[in-house]
């Protein structure tokens, strides 16, 4: 474990307003004065090709991968195995023609015409730095870019490759998963704008994976496209960054790990809305309540939501990385510089150091994030409901607002409002107004937004096991818990510090070294459901507690630190962002310790019902979000607290280590001695 740093003055973690501010123009302010049509059909050009590149067809690109070292060293192999030669490579050829992409500007020219249309409809604004797609314009022409975006909605998919257009910058290539292909019409069209399909898992399957490889590879090295791909893999139903998916990231940088290319960038994109398409249906998935399949069908169906506003979406381009400097001092290229590279998988250190790249760059993108008045809102509507009051004066609200967005924008954060506090305030509730309004009393009023209906039609294919009234509360705690996420990277080193110094005890102190090591056990529990780069603890502790320490909540004398006062503000705030996370790793660490499982759906299901049974108690709603409790089993395994071990009949069963999962629950304040008795 690192040192503990002494927390001066030099180490404080802040930035001025006006320095953490973009200058951000509105791509829909020209389109809501001028033709679309016109727009669409104009002369189009690309400024920013790379200078290397070489313009290749469809045809072209397949016969390079058909004849590449990789795919021809895969065939022979699996010919050695007993596969007929002539079937495997017609089966190459059918996952070529499944998987390319083409770019054809008469689709793309189509979606220029009504993507506008139905963003002026959605959005007041779409508002993107100007100075970033200029970076990103002189890097395109030096060098192969990988564009990584976040993944919070549909609407990104397209998103970029709009901006593309308007912008005049080279069109991505996007790797998109098999379920759009499936849509009726649409697979096609997202095909003919530069969407590759891919399957989702493929690992097991050699020749795919080395026809996917070359395809990959063949796109960044030779042609000079930028590739387009989400990091995070899925969409993010909770609103926070996903652990990173080092596939594709991997394939990337084997480019110049193998001596491919001298170097390639890699460019975050952050995309923040100030309301989410899925709201309603990321709170249902997060119970267990599967979501509609995807079709065109349902994509008509959804165009009810076109009557609707959904405020501004703000698209941050980041500083372009170069994959040389960043992986160049984790890895030696010479190892295996004799092999050929079709030859040389990655090495364990090599992937080690793309799983760091991974984690890098989500961090990345997280300080691109622009943090919308409605997540801090919904900070506070939720600590209202679990005082089991559904509503607060307006005046109450904008205080407690007016504080917090003064501390995020303290400690470097970017929140997108103008003016004054209250208007901003007033503005997203209008836009929110299914899950919070404001009165003519001045009293804003939370809603129940929970409609059974939706709950009846999709249990037809799954069922969930909780009750009616649990559904109820939690569609409402899990919107609201949709929009805190999106903020609360923000504050999770200090909600870590905090966390920390209250298992430690709060009136008598500790020494850093304590207080560090007890951030750093909570740091590595948490590391599924937050993103934290690899072997920084000591930063991030420093981070955290210098922002305690500046606001008065703990004082830092002769290498021990104290909480000073009682019931301070900042202190509790930081504490409740992280209840509903402590009750859902309590009661995994409990569910698990109860019995021994027979496999780890059935875990769970189980972890989500223990939660079920304490919210009479706690109201902590939210805590049932499926993807925490699968991030508390990821953790726990990972900690050694929970293992697979083979029955007396050989089946392999889920056992808990009831002493590291007492130990667990007693750190998070919720022992439960009843429950974690040991197993007899």
């Amino acid at each position: 474990m690192e040192q503990p740093m002494n927390p001066t003055s030099s180490s404080l973690p802040l930035r001025k307003r006006a320095q953490s501010r973009h200058e951000y123009i509105d791509l829909l302010a020209h389109r809501r004065q001028s033709s679309d049509l016109r727009w669409a059909a104009r002369e189009w050009h690309s400024r920013g090709n790379y200078r290397y590149g070489n313009q290749l067809t469809r045809e072209e690109v397949f016969d390079r991968v058909m004849q590449s070292d990789r795919v021809k060293h895969t065939i022979s192999q699996l010919v050695v195995g007993g596969s007929d030669h002539d079937v495997l490579v017609a089966e190459a050829e059918g996952i070529l023609e499944q998987m390319g992409h083409t770019q054809e500007l008469a689709i793309i020219r189509q979606f220029a015409f009504v993507l506008p249309k139905i963003m002026k409809r959605l959005y007041d604004k779409v508002l993107i730095n100007e100075d970033g797609v200029e970076k990103l314009r002189s890097t395109l022409i030096e060098t192969p870019v990988v564009l990584l975006p976040t993944h919070r909605s549909y609407a990104d998919f397209l998103l970029v490759s709009y901006i593309a257009y308007h912008f005049d910058l080279p069109l991505p290539v996007i790797a998109a998963g098999m379920d759009f292909m499936n849509m009726a019409v649409i697979g096609e069209k997202l095909r003919g704008s530069g969407a590759f399909y891919i399957r989702r898992s493929f690992m097991d399957n050699a020749l795919y994976w080395a026809v996917f490889q070359e395809y990959v590879q063949t796109i960044v090295k030779c042609t000079g496209s930028p590739l387009e791909f989400f990091l995070e893999g899925t969409r993010s139903r909770s609103g926070k960054s996903l652990p990173p998916k080092i596939g594709l990231l991997g394939c990337v940088s084997q480019c110049w790990l193998h001596g491919r290319l001298p170097d390639l960038a890699i460019v975050p994109i952050s995309i923040s809305y100030e309301r989410t398409l899925e709201e309603k249906l990321y709170a249902y998935e997060l119970l267990g309540i599967p979501k509609p399949q995807e079709s065109t069908s349902g994509l008509l169906k959804a165009t009810s939501i076109l009557k609707e506003c959904f405020g501004d979406i703000f698209v941050h381009v980041g500083e372009p990385l170069s994959i040389r400097g960043f992986l160049g001092p984790l890895v030696d290229r010479h190892v295996q510089a004799s092999i050929p590279s079709h030859l040389a998988p990655l090495t364990k250190n090599e992937l080690s150091a793309c799983e760091a790249l991974g984690h890098h760059m989500l961090r990345k993108i997280q300080s691109g994030v622009v943090v919308s008045v409605w997540s801090v809102v919904c900070i506070q509507l939720l600590r209202t409901l679990w005082t089991q009051q559904w509503s607060l004066p307006l005046k109450v609200l904008v205080q407690d607002v007016s504080w917090l967005i003064g501390i995020l924008e303290r400690i470097g954060g970017n929140v997108a409002f103008k003016g004054r506090v209250d208007e901003a305030v007033i503005r997203c509730l209008k836009i929110h107004c299914q899950v919070a309004s404001l009165g003519e009393d001045g009293v804003v009023y939370i809603q129940q937004v929970h409609q059974p209906a939706f709950q009846t039609v999709s249990n037809q294919e799954k069922k969930v096991n909780l009750s009616g009234i649990t559904v109820k509360h939690a569609v409402t705690h899990l919107m609201l818990q949709h929009y805190i996420n999106q903020a609360i990277h923000l504050l999770i080193r200090p909600a870590l510090v905090a966390q920390s110094l209250m298992s430690l005890g709060l009136c008598a102190g500790c020494s850093l070294e304590e207080l560090q090591s007890r951030f750093s056990f909570l740091r590595l529990l948490l590391g599924h459901d937050f993103i934290f780069e690899k072997n920084m603890e000591g930063r991030d502790f420093m981070d955290g507690l210098s922002i305690l320490t500046w606001s008065g909540e703990v004082s830092v004398i002769q290498g021990h630190v104290h909480v000073i006062g009682r019931g301070s503000r900042l202190l509790n705030t930081l504490l409740d962002l992280l209840r509903p996370f402590n009750l859902t790793y309590t009661c995994a660490a409990q569910t698990m310790a109860s019995q021994d499982w027979i496999d780890n759906g059935a875990l769970v299901l189980g972890i989500q019902e223990c939660i079920e049974r304490s919210l009479m108690k706690s109201g902590l709603y939210s805590a049932l979000s499926l993807d925490t409790v699968r991030h508390a089993v990821r953790a726990l395994s990972k900690m050694g607290a929970l293992t697979k071990d083979k029955g007396i009949d050989g089946q392999m069963i889920l056992a808990g280590d009831t002493q590291k999962l007492h130990s667990i629950v007693e750190i998070l304040g919720q022992t439960d001695k009843k429950i974690l008795q040991p197993k007899l």
